[in-house]
């Protein structure tokens, strides 16, 4: 059992103890490391090289039981020697030069491994990178023990940024080291309060440093208001003192994103508001935050003078996430009338349409694996970054996890994952994709999906099936790994049924099985006792969906039954693994299968909470009928308010009977929930909003959906058979 917040000690642990497996390793042809062996830097190596092979001695003490030297720097002396004759055997020696890169490619390493083991690299980051490829390779065979030969690989993508899972902005360093092992090498933070706070300040460069040590750049998103137009009086002055200051507060920060919603500024495009959304609710034109407007540009011209005035490296990045939906002219107009040396960014699969049957059009909302990508939006402007020479970068959700549910740490779907990295690495040869954000604030979480990314993401590359049967080997066993790779299939297939809708996403995908059953009193989801922020910030806890679209509410129902049934017989499947599998490799195992069962769970939970909406409609019953999320987005597919009157219908005896049967289905799915959460308390935690789904709030939603069912479904129920047996007799 684990308590609230105890996953964050659990994640911090960079190498798993046991990973040596005599029975297996033996098998393996190679290089061994035995305990004679020394890890030897050069002598001019840095913080980041350092650090590197200090990792690597430990990774050999703790997971592979030896006790090697701890690494030596040589003399500038013994490093012309080196050079000039042949190394001596049993020697991990790791230089920071001797490669290049070609075109497309950010980093570069070469391991030769013979009677000594050679690291060459372009820099110090690449031959830290390339100490952690050695540790992967130990792990995959299960011992001490490396496939001689020769072997230069690159890192296609330079920055890969991930967010933490931890909590908002709780980066510890044995967490930086974790993501620098997965190939990541950018961060996202944030700067709020920087400027007016020393203390803030002083913490935020403290981070920036201590990611630095392990190769991990620091990215922002722009945390001020802007008041003032570029044409305005004194508006250089302005922006010289916000955003340009911000870079010399903390100069070791590496770019900063301008997302329209949180960098509107006064727009003098007659299209808009020329007002923040929350002042534009009530007119009919887009606010300057959610619309190309004709002079972006020219913002984006002022942030980049301030900011490259302080630091000329950094990447001002102008990401488009609030207008994929306009018309492609209008958003390649803007485009083209940015200046140079601004990064365009574009999200991977957002916006798509894709036409089901008559009634039914679907609308990839934000962030989901259920279209792999890349979208018209997408492609669009990535194909306008290529014609007009801008750097290009994406959000890509690569890391293992989407919004699809928000109280999972991953999405076990290594199958429909592939689709979505091999989109994003035909992106980088087609449109020079370069950079990607790969989380959003559900964080990093460490395992074998973002191990598989990093395979597709690492030239000259590998093949796939081989390596995913590799790791369910490793994870599982030998005997098992057919019945893992079936039930990670069934999981893949599951999740081409998860439809992402503004709706689940702020809704019962969200929190999953805590999410309430109200029918018509209802009340806001409770705060967790140890969370310092509330959930109904992320999550209406009242149902909203435009009953004008009944077909579609339904299509998608039953697509969340298929999810649910596709995940429940992968989860037997990965059961019978686990019964097999030797102890020490029992725990994580559970672990994932308990992440696998808690998404199941969610999809029940949004099976129940539509049918529930559904026949509280055909009551007549209709508690909100705007949309549950609109912001400045007022033409959006999924924006509109509910118009057509109710249809009622005659027979509401049958209604209130089913209205029964889904309340106590849905009691029974969050009970059988309690396990799972007891057993892993990074389910239902949301690393931005902390939980949503705790034990304490399952309660609260079986009581105030019994509360429904008791006081307000049944006596209902009651009076309407009452009527009906008087009718009769």
């Amino acid at each position: 059992m684990e308590k609230a917040f105890d996953f964050r000690t659990r994640l911090q642990i960079v190498h798993k103890p046991h990973r040596y497996n005599p029975a297996i390793a033996q098998s393996k042809k190679g290089v061994w490391i035995d305990r004679t062996w020394q890890i030897i830097l050069p002598a001019d190596a840095g913080i980041v090289l350092t650090n590197a092979a200090k990792d690597l001695a430990d990774y050999f003490l703790v997971s592979m039981g030896l006790d090697v030297a701890q690494p030596r720097q040589i003399t500038v002396q013994e490093q012309d020697k080196l050079v000039a004759g042949d190394p001596l055997p049993k020697r991990i020696y790791l230089t920071s030069a001797g490669e290049t890169c070609r075109e497309g490619e950010f980093y570069v390493y070469r391991l030769n491994i013979a009677s000594a083991i050679i690291v060459t690299a372009t820099n110090e980051r690449a031959a830290a990178k390339a100490c952690f490829r050695l540790e992967e390779k130990m792990n995959l065979n299960e011992g001490p023990v490396l496939d001689q030969g020769d072997f230069r690989e690159s890192i296609l993508f330079s920055p890969r940024s991930v967010s933490t899972t931890l909590g908002d902005g709780f980066y510890p360093d044995q967490y930086l080291a974790l993501i620098a092992h997965y190939g990541f090498d950018a961060i996202g933070i944030g700067t709020g309060g920087v400027l007016e706070d020393p203390e803030r300040r002083k913490s935020v460069n403290d981070l920036i440093t201590r990611a630095a040590a392990w190769g991990l750049d620091a990215y922002t998103v722009n945390p001020f208001k802007n008041n003032k137009h570029p044409d305005d009086d004194g508006a250089l002055a302005y922006y010289r003192s916000r955003q340009g200051e911000l870079f010399r507060a903390c100069p070791g920060l590496k770019g900063i994103k301008f997302i329209g919603e949180s960098c509107e500024f006064p727009s003098k495009d007659p299209r808009t508001t020329g007002k923040p959304w929350r002042e534009s609710l009530q007119d009919s034109k887009p606010s300057p935050g959610w619309f190309p407007c004709s002079d972006f540009p020219d913002f984006m011209k002022m942030m980049c003078t301030v900011i490259h005035e302080v630091n000329p490296d950094a990447d001002v990045i102008l990401w488009t996430y609030n207008w994929g939906f306009e018309n492609e002219d209008l958003r390649i107009s803007m485009i083209e009338n940015l200046p140079p040396e601004c990064v365009l960014m574009a999200t991977f699969e957002m916006f798509e349409q894709f036409h089901i049957k008559e009634n039914v059009t679907e609308v990839c909302t934000d962030y989901t694996l259920y279209f792999p990508g890349p979208g018209t939006y997408f492609s669009s402007e990535g194909a306008a970054a290529k014609r007009l020479g801008l750097k290009f970068h994406s959000m890509t959700n690569t890391a293992g996890n989407t919004w699809d549910i928000g109280g999972a740490p991953a999405l076990p779907a290594p199958q429909q994952w592939l689709k979505r990295w091999q989109a994003v690495k035909d992106a980088h040869d087609r449109y020079g994709l370069s950079g990607l954000r790969e989380t959003l604030s559900y964080g990093f979480y460490p395992g074998f999906l973002p191990e598989l990314a990093l395979s597709v993401f690492r030239g000259p590359g590998e093949n796939f099936d081989k390596l995913m049967r590799a790791i369910a080997v490793r994870d599982y066993s030998e005997q098992t790994a057919d019945l893992v790779l079936e039930a990670w299939r069934l999981y893949s297939e599951g999740m081409t049924h998860c439809i992402p809708t503004n709706e689940d996403q702020y809704g019962p995908c969200r929190i999953g099985p805590s999410y309430p059953l109200f029918f018509e009193r209802h009340e806001a989801i409770p705060k967790h006792s140890g969370s310092k922020k509330h959930p109904n910030r992320i999550c209406n806890p009242v149902y909203r969906y435009n009953l004008d679209l009944q077909d579609k509410l339904v299509f998608e129902t039953e697509e969340y039954a298929k999810m649910a049934q596709r995940f429940a017989a992968g989860s037997a499947l990965l059961q019978q693994a686990i019964d097999q599998i030797e102890d020490h490799k029992k725990e994580e195992a559970k672990r994932m299968l308990g992440i696998a069962r808690f998404i199941e769970r969610t999809a029940r939970t949004t099976v129940h909470v539509k049918r529930w909406h559904l026949l509280k409609g055909r009551l007549g019953i209709y508690v909100d009928t705007e949309a549950i999320w609109v912001g400045g987005r007022k033409n959006m597919p999924d924006a509109a308010k509910a118009v057509k009157p109710l249809v009622k219908d005659p027979d509401p005896e049958k209604i209130l009977l089913e209205l029964v049967d889904i309340a106590e289905a849905e009691i029974a799915n969050a009970e059988a929930t309690f396990p799972l959460v007891m057993e892993d308390s990074r389910l239902g935690f949301e690393a931005e909003f902390d939980y949503g789904c705790s034990v304490e709030q399952l309660q609260w939603k079986i009581d105030v959906t019994r509360r429904a069912l008791l006081e307000e479904v049944l006596p209902r129920l009651k009076a309407v058979q009452t009527t009906n047996a008087t009718k009769q007799s």
